[in-house]
């Protein structure tokens, strides 16, 4: 491997700028925490207080649809989390990875409703994951995904982002409605103070006139959940029993129930079942990538000093080895995506504000996940204190996601016509299923908006083309890499 030495010339726009430092391994960056990476302590207290509290959302349904047990759920979860943070480090990716949260309902339903509880539906979340990671890696390597990325519509870009907002929404407001039915001062609590000190223009202005506010601002997330926990307790919504000691997880006992190396291989005939709900799952990962992309060219001209470097080819590459890993030790479909988009749209929110603030985005991105060793998993006192504001954790993750997609995908789209599109593209991707949706996408790109091929010369396309290329210059530049 070849470590990779800051340029000379620093990029327009910053007199310090330079890459992040790292070791080169074929088209990957390993970066090791403390060398490479540099400690962000208001990343780091988000990191370990909310992808804890969130991650843990997923232990009651291990224990009711898949038949472990508490201990067991939080082992799976640890190890699940091991391998996402980790390969951070190892690929180098500039996304906060993450759930592929809108495939988590139709994902749950379609095993819970298909397989007999026990060991076949891990045998299921197996074939998931190694499917989704043989499209993947074949789409990547063949170069379709390139030619997906450069012909992409402006409207049906924003049409998957704008999808990504209704679904978050639709799960937050209606689907888990209950949430705020049975917490409702500190579920609203939690959702007013995260928006305020993560997107509020009154609070960006006074954010530059008071330090102290500036400092509690670049916490995120943070500031939300712990007003949640205290107005939760001080109101009697939330109940904290507390339980000492260190958690010595049963990770051979867990192995042994979910690892495709004790329980056997799936079928052929299942990954022939579960094939079409991989592509479901690729199509959001697409989306994902595109608003994390998005997310990151916005904030770019703030950050010239360090420039970020997207590639979807590349990013597929380390989501399918990733997810080929996960597979075998740590079955958790879920956890098979490249984006945690609220979490990425707070980090880039502080990276936006300048080095002193967060000297890079990576270093960002690895503060906030541990660099790769979600210890925490193993302090009860910790697990005790996150385990009833799990749920409202998960809820602010996605109210944030659905408010950080609109704020990408609106600008995207410059004529009424186009975001009508958007709009209905978004809300069939959202309500319907895939096919339908992408059926509809089609019709509405080719007859109403009038995206055909033919006429991608004229002057009106050739305009959206040039937009579409300086929203995307890393990915269509990729082709000619």
């Amino acid at each position: 491997m070849d470590q990779t030495k800051p340029q000379d010339a620093a990029p327009a726009g910053g007199a310090n700028a330079a890459p992040a430092s790292g070791w080169r391994w074929g088209p990957f960056t390993l970066r090791v925490p403390f060398l490479h990476l540099k400690f962000v302590p208001s990343q780091f207290i988000q990191g370990v207080v909310v992808a804890s509290g969130t991650s843990l959302i997923m232990a009651p349904v291990m224990i009711g649809y898949f038949g472990l047990s508490f201990e067991e759920s939080l082992a799976l979860l640890l190890l699940v989390n091991t391998v996402l943070c980790a390969s951070f480090l190892l690929f180098g990716e500039p996304f906060a990875p993450g759930m592929l949260t809108p495939a988590f309902p139709l994902v749950l339903t379609f095993i819970v409703s298909g397989y007999p509880e026990g060991a076949v539906r891990f045998q299921v979340m197996t074939a998931l994951s190694l499917s989704l990671a043989a499209i993947a890696l074949l789409f990547s390597l063949s170069g379709l995904s390139r030619r997906l990325m450069s012909a992409l519509p402006v409207a049906l870009k924003a049409g998957i982002i704008f999808g990504a907002a209704i679904s978050a929404l639709d799960r937050v407001f209606v689907k888990d409605i209950s949430l705020f039915q049975n917490h409702p001062i500190s579920a609203t609590t939690a959702l007013l103070v995260a928006l305020l000190f993560t997107f509020s223009a009154p609070m960006q202005a006074l954010r530059a006139k008071h330090k102290w506010l500036d400092s509690l601002s670049s916490l995120g997330l943070l500031p939300g959940f712990v007003a949640a926990a205290v107005v939760g307790a001080l109101v009697g919504e939330i109940q904290f029993e507390m339980r000492w000691g260190l958690f010595l997880p049963p990770v051979a006992e867990t192995l042994a129930k979910v690892s495709p190396l004790s329980i056997g291989w799936p079928p052929l005939s299942m990954y022939l079942e579960v094939l079409p709900l991989a592509f479901v799952a690729y199509v959001i990962l697409f989306g994902d990538f595109v608003t994390g992309s998005e997310m990151i060219r916005s904030a770019q001209p703030a950050r010239q000093d360090d420039p970020i470097d997207t590639n979807f080819e590349r990013s597929q590459i380390a989501v399918a080895l990733r997810n080929a890993v996960s597979a075998v030790i740590a079955p958790l479909f879920p956890y098979q995506g490249i984006l945690w988009t609220g979490v990425h749209a707070v980090i880039i929110q502080t990276w936006r504000g300048g080095r002193q603030k967060m000297v890079d985005l990576h270093s960002g991105i690895g503060s906030y996940y541990g660099f790769g060793l979600p210890l925490i998993y193993l302090c009860w006192p910790w697990i005790s204190l996150i385990k009833p504001i799990m749920a409202i954790a998960l809820m602010l993750t996605l109210a944030l996601t659905a408010f950080a997609c609109i704020m990408v995908a609106a600008p995207l789209v410059k004529k009424p016509l186009e975001m009508v599109c958007a709009l209905v593209i978004g809300y069939m991707l959202a309500m319907f299923d895939v096919w339908t949706a992408l059926a509809a996408a089609v019709f509405l790109l080719i007859f109403i908006n009038g995206n055909l091929p033919s006429r991608r010369k004229t002057a009106d396309s050739a305009e959206h083309s040039s937009e579409h290329r300086q929203e995307q210059p890393s990915q269509v530049a990729a082709a000619g890499d």
